[in-house]
């Protein structure tokens, strides 16, 4: 008889890391290990039910996600300019600016509003967006979820903005959160 066993959420993969071993960075994987089910509904989560857009997420709550731009406008590129200078000073990881579209993205996050990301439409995001989403080098979204959302519905063709950080999403997480960049609840 076979045992069935409860995936992790997020292992951390490679211990040998510099950014792993700070406190930060162990108390957040240490909780990420614990995290429940998700418990919104279809009505206000695009990631619950039969037409989720978050497939091949990672089941990290929102609360629990790094955020470098503020939640409402004006946004600003200041957190991820300082982010991207710290990650290349300190662990020599590059970063660079180009489009993707939202079709060639993945969430990492498991939970991301209805009710956000039909404002963001009814506000013209995919013709106005400024701030770059920040992406890892295998195409997750690392923070921007919502907007990404946006363009999926409206204009999953469309290019939009991102900073791509060259490394694995699992290492942009942990270098984030190392870093100390702000969680935000759903």
């Amino acid at each position: 008889m076979g045992r069935k066993t409860r995936k992790q959420s997020f292992p951390i993969e490679q211990k040998d890391k510099i950014w792993t071993q700070g406190k930060t960075y162990k108390n957040w994987a240490h909780t990420l290990k614990k995290v429940r089910a998700n418990t919104h509904t279809a009505k206000e989560d695009l990631c619950v039910g039969k037409d989720s857009i978050c497939r091949g997420n990672l089941g990290i709550p929102r609360k629990y996600m790094p955020q470098f731009t503020l939640r409402r406008a004006p946004f600003s590129q200041g957190p991820i300019k300082k982010f991207r200078k710290h990650i290349k000073d300190i662990y020599g990881v590059n970063s660079y600016n180009t489009t993707r579209k939202a079709s060639e993205l993945k969430p990492s996050q498991r939970e991301i509003s209805k009710v956000r990301v039909n404002a963001l439409i009814e506000d013209n995001v995919v013709d106005t967006m400024e701030v770059p989403l920040v992406i890892s080098k295998n195409d997750y979204v690392v923070d921007g979820h919502h907007r990404w959302a946006a363009f999926r519905l409206k204009a999953p063709e469309k290019p939009m903005k991102v900073v791509v950080i060259d490394a694995p999403v699992k290492n942009v997480l942990g270098m984030a959160v190392n870093w100390g960049a702000s969680t935000e609840h759903f």
